[in-house]
């Protein structure tokens, strides 16, 4: 798939070509997501072939076929029964859909029935279990532009390594007709946190990960959600930010309502907003850039 990717120098200029009022640019549906590290790639946590809790290193062999769907399985197991036991309901939870996570289901998925997992009964679920980070075939979209800056600015502070931030708009204008993607809206009643982020997911398919690996599960390698495209808009769009400028994108961001605080209801958010403030080094209620005055995006 190729990238459309623009890189800015100061975060106003990112803030105001992220703006929904560029019609120029988001005049069709896009979902956003966004990265305190530009290398990070476009692919599920359950899907990545590196890290601690990967696949395969906790089943000791990658087989997408079968063990993949083992492994995704046994952690929403573990969550169900995490959640049985404080009591909490799930959204989508029933017999029936348990059932489905029942191993004589499992086995059915071979590679005639590829796209056939997860089956669509378990997204709620999977959705929910997500969302409260455990690792799943899902990833986290936004809606809004300025929710996924936010988060790419407030990582980028706490996950330092890589020169730039950035913030991935995927155009889902026809994400009716993709096979290894699917593009999942959930109620805002599922969690406070999804209403206040404007989340959506999209669903990576087990068809997904044949080939294998890492590079294959990621949202950028998955041709068929290009060869579906209807409309000349590009596809996959990469905004990138030097790591310098995030403390200046989150007080944008921040006049714009978009802080920790809105974002994550509750006392967590506070603590969030809190904490945000003391690893920015800036005095917030002040400083601002001079690219920020200069382009009127914040009044003098």
């Amino acid at each position: 798939m190729i990238v459309n990717e623009r890189t800015f120098d100061t975060a106003a200029q990112f803030m105001r070509f992220l703006s929904p009022l560029k019609d120029k640019y988001w005049s069709v549906p896009y979902i956003f997501r966004g990265h305190g590290r530009a290398s990070y790639v476009l692919a599920p946590t359950a899907l990545r072939t590196h890290g601690p809790i990967a696949a395969g290193k906790m089943l000791g062999v990658y087989d997408p076929q079968a063990r993949q769907v083992d492994y995704e399985i046994e952690l929403i197991r573990l969550f169900l029964r995490g959640c049985d036991a404080s009591g909490i309901a799930v959204p989508g939870d029933s017999p029936d859909a348990r059932e489905q996570l029942g191993m004589e289901s499992v086995k059915k998925l071979d590679g005639s029935h590829k796209d056939s997992w997860p089956p669509k009964a378990l997204w709620p679920m999977l959705a929910t279990a997500q969302h409260h980070g455990v690792p799943t075939c899902l990833l986290d979209w936004t809606r809004r532009s300025y929710v996924a800056a936010y988060f790419a600015a407030s990582t980028a502070l706490t996950d330092p390594g890589d020169e730039h931030l950035a913030v991935w708009a995927l155009n889902v204008s026809d994400s009716a007709n993709w096979k290894s993607l699917r593009y999942l809206q959930m109620p805002g009643a599922t969690s406070q946190n999804l209403a206040a982020q404007d989340g959506v997911f999209t669903v990576s398919t087990l068809s997904a990960t044949f080939g294998g690996g890492n590079d294959s599960t990621t949202v950028d390698r998955l041709e068929d959600v290009v060869a579906r495209a209807s409309q000349p808009k590009p596809i996959l769009i990469k905004a990138l930010l030097p790591r310098s400028q995030a403390p200046y994108l989150l007080k944008l961001c921040a006049e714009f309502g978009v802080k920790g605080s809105t974002l994550f209801p509750g006392y967590q958010g506070v603590a969030r907003e809190v904490t945000d403030q003391a690893y920015s080094g800036i005095d917030l209620q002040s400083q601002w850039t001079e690219a920020a005055l200069a382009e009127g995006l914040v009044p003098k």
